[in-house]
């Protein structure tokens, strides 16, 4: 991370430690645990929350105690980073009662995606700080399968993981068809699951960024759904006010059978037509293991260039 508007965590120090928590739905155990021993092979030790294995209704504890852990690791002295395991749904009832300010004090590194964006937006509404937008211990350290193109995949994740833990700076170039010309283009890059920050317009945990790289990406949504998240947030007034967005993984969000095929190509399109800033594909995030760490809020630098691009932070 070279620069930000916004205050920037501590690098997380080789063998440091990683607080493990789950503030959203209930993990596999057996992925936590996975999870746990890849990171520790590296060197670091991981701390378990209180509610990281648990499993209560929707979630993997009630709301009290998710909060009760999340302020446990944050106030721990020892705790250098917080991972999620997973995400689900959960973040939404209890992101009116962190207390952001003490968030930022901390300069703790916090880690996570899907459900996680409340976190990586809120952190930058309420408290000007830098969380990050990547893996999770469960979901992505915790994938059994590593051999063949998942194999490829983990090691791309954590090439682009550690280094960001580290505050070192990452860069990635992706390949990809386009009609921009040649162009550069800075600003903070932001954004992260389209369904949550749809969510959140309207709401004080909403940051208002302009001048921004915006990425999105979402899972199991119809293409027409993600679409009208995006006209809301074209009707907030949000895209327009962006340098660059950037079109992430959208997992298994396919069209509905027996209807006419609108898919995401379909939604790209509507989005391109929405905006006069370049909408590039192919960007490498999302519910899939093949992904980028994204320093939230940090500065990053956009090359376009013919048949593709280049992001930096």
């Amino acid at each position: 991370m070279k620069s930000s508007r916004y205050a920037i965590p501590r690098p997380l120090p080789r063998g440091g430690t990683i607080g493990v928590f789950s503030p959203a739905g209930p993990p596999v155990a057996e992925r936590v645990q996975r999870g746990i021993s890849r990171i520790e092979a590296l060197g670091y030790r991981c701390l378990l929350a209180d509610e990281a294995l648990g499993a209560y209704e929707y979630f993997s504890a009630p709301d009290d105690q998710r909060l009760a852990s999340f302020n446990k690791l944050l106030a721990d002295p020892e705790v250098d980073a917080m991972m999620m395991t997973r995400g689900g749904y959960g973040v939404s009832r209890i992101v009116h009662r962190i207390d952001w300010q003490a968030v930022a004090k901390s300069g703790k590194v916090l880690c996570g995606f899907s459900d996680f964006t409340a976190i990586n937006l809120a952190a930058i509404a309420k408290g000007n700080y830098v969380t990050l937008a990547g893996s999770g211990v469960a979901t992505d350290f915790g994938d059994e399968s590593y051999t063949g193109q998942i194999a490829d995949d983990h090691a791309f994740m954590e090439k682009h993981f550690w280094p960001v833990l580290r505050g070192e700076m990452v860069s990635v170039t992706v390949e990809t068809d386009h009609a921009y010309t040649q162009q550069t283009l800075t600003g903070p890059i932001w954004g992260s699951n389209l369904s949550l920050v749809s969510d959140l317009v309207g709401t004080p945990f909403m940051p208002d960024i302009s001048g921004g790289i915006f990425f999105l990406e979402e899972i199991g949504e119809r293409p027409y759904a993600a679409e009208r998240m995006i006209w809301q947030l074209y009707h907030a007034g949000i895209l327009q006010k962006q340098r660059a967005i950037l079109v992430g993984d959208f997992n298994d969000c396919e069209p509905e059978a027996n209807r006419f095929p609108y898919t995401m190509k379909h939604v790209v399109t509507t989005l391109r037509n929405m905006v006069d800033c370049p909408v590039l594909t192919d960007f490498p995030f999302g519910h899939v293991a093949r992904k980028l760490t994204i320093p939230f809020g940090a500065d990053a630098t956009l090359t376009v260039a013919d048949g593709r691009y280049g992001v930096s932070f």
